[in-house]
């Protein structure tokens, strides 16, 4: 039963682990659309981390991540940025399938929690 159980955490460990890697692909919103690039890496204690940049109006933006979080095949996460002097925070979610992770997104001002933009994206593996 102990070798099951241990057999059973580390094939989870695999498939969550299989997220990992650099993703490359486009968002689409009503504030417009551009490129879109999103690289998750798990630590050895079993943290995700992230970094997200995209591209506005011919300009990439740098963000800075503040949650991932992995379910399955699932992901979430939030990431705030400096949009033209307004803080903004987005959050995109998505689903891993054939190599490629595809998902919805919305984006808020940090001042007053005002929705700013919503959309999609999709972002092959590299």
């Amino acid at each position: 039963m102990r070798k099951l159980l241990l057999g059973l955490a580390t094939a989870i460990a695999l498939f969550s682990a299989g997220l990992g890697g650099t993703y490359k692909g486009t968002w689409s919103g009503s504030g417009g659309g551009g490129d879109f690039t999103i690289t998750l890496t798990k630590s050895d204690a079993g943290d995700w981390k992230g970094d997200v940049t995209f591209g506005f109006g011919g300009e990439t933006v740098k963000t800075k991540v503040t949650s991932v979080k992995v379910d399955g095949d699932k992901l979430t996460v939030v990431y705030t940025f400096d949009l033209q002097g307004t803080a903004l925070e987005s959050t995109v979610s998505g689903e891993l399938k054939d190599g490629a992770i595809s998902g919805g997104y919305h984006t808020k001002a940090l001042a007053d929690n005002s929705a700013v933009d919503e959309g999609t994206w999709k972002a092959s593996g590299q």
